[in-house]
């Protein structure tokens, strides 16, 4: 007979294991669209483009739009150093704008490192964008290589630093070209062609270092670097190992030696010292033979 608190028991249990079984289901068929969807997007733009610096280009997009939408379409601003200060400096009508009333602010004015505009804005926003993309390759890359049967550990570390590397001269390419383009102090360039054009150089970067590691097997050369580096410095630790292995039972052997001429010596001292000192009497009655 089956009690039904127990029927009640036994359906939650089957329940449960069904609901944990799902949950891994759908945990590897979430990481294997993503993983795909890095590979698929990469490939279509041509190393462009992919998961990891998607968030980056989201991130200077918004930026972008927000100082657009402050300085409006054609608003226009440079960078001028004065007395060892840099300043930005906005063309046009200021009233229109929100919060940059002014026409000229200092690069580290709050308000300016908010929108992205200027030297220290450029670089807090490369920093932060670095931890983003780098966060973002080594999760994908690491991702990648769980869904993978045949990928090996040099390979991983292999690509992650390939992909980083990448990722890392692209960016900076791009956050050096909107300085060269905002730095220029004789035309007030718009925002919209800093911002354009810092996105399109860091891609075209990224797109050329992609096909030079295609070209040159880069990836492969640095796995099988890598490889060969982590033999050689394991046989190097099991060779210390050894050779402090042989050190430590040599020295052992050598105090032991030592301990045994030692005692040996101290014996003979001590016959010595009782012979010449009590004579043959006490020698014979300390060390008397049976």
């Amino acid at each position: 007979m089956v009690y039904p608190l127990a029927e009640q028991r036994l359906a939650e249990e089957r329940l449960n294991q069904r609901q944990e079984e799902a949950v891994v289901l759908d945990m590897t068929l979430f990481a294997q669209v993503v993983v795909d969807t890095h590979k698929s997007l990469g490939a279509t733009t041509g190393g462009a483009l992919d998961l990891a610096s998607l968030p980056v280009l989201l991130r200077d997009l918004k930026g972008g739009q927000a100082l657009l939408k402050e300085i409006g379409l054609n608003g226009r601003y440079y960078t001028k150093a004065v007395n060892g200060k840099t300043y930005v400096v906005f063309k046009g009508y200021s009233a229109l704008r929100e919060t940059l009333k002014g026409t000229r602010y200092l690069s580290t004015s709050p308000k300016v490192v908010a929108f992205g505009v200027g030297p220290e804005a450029l670089k807090s926003a490369g920093r932060s964008n670095a931890i983003i993309m780098i966060t973002c390759y080594v999760v994908l890359d690491v991702m990648t290589f769980i869904m993978s049967d045949e990928q090996l550990y040099h390979e991983l570390f292999a690509n992650i630093i390939t992909d980083v590397a990448i990722g890392t001269v692209a960016m900076a390419a791009g956050t050096l070209a909107a300085g060269m383009l905002a730095g220029i102090t004789v035309i007030a360039l718009p925002a919209i062609g800093v911002t354009a054009g810092a996105i399109a150089v860091g891609m075209l970067v990224g797109v050329a270092l992609t096909e030079i590691d295609k070209a040159f097997g880069l990836r492969e050369k640095l796995g099988d670097a890598l490889y060969w580096t982590g033999k050689a410095v394991a046989q190097g630790i099991q060779k210390t190992g050894e050779v402090i292995q042989a050190a430590h039972i040599s020295m052992r052997q050598k105090v032991e030696e030592f301990e045994r001429r030692s005692n040996s010596f101290l014996y003979r001292l001590e016959r010595e010292m009782i012979w010449h000192l009590g004579g043959p009497d006490l020698y014979h009655q300390i060390y008397r033979r049976y």
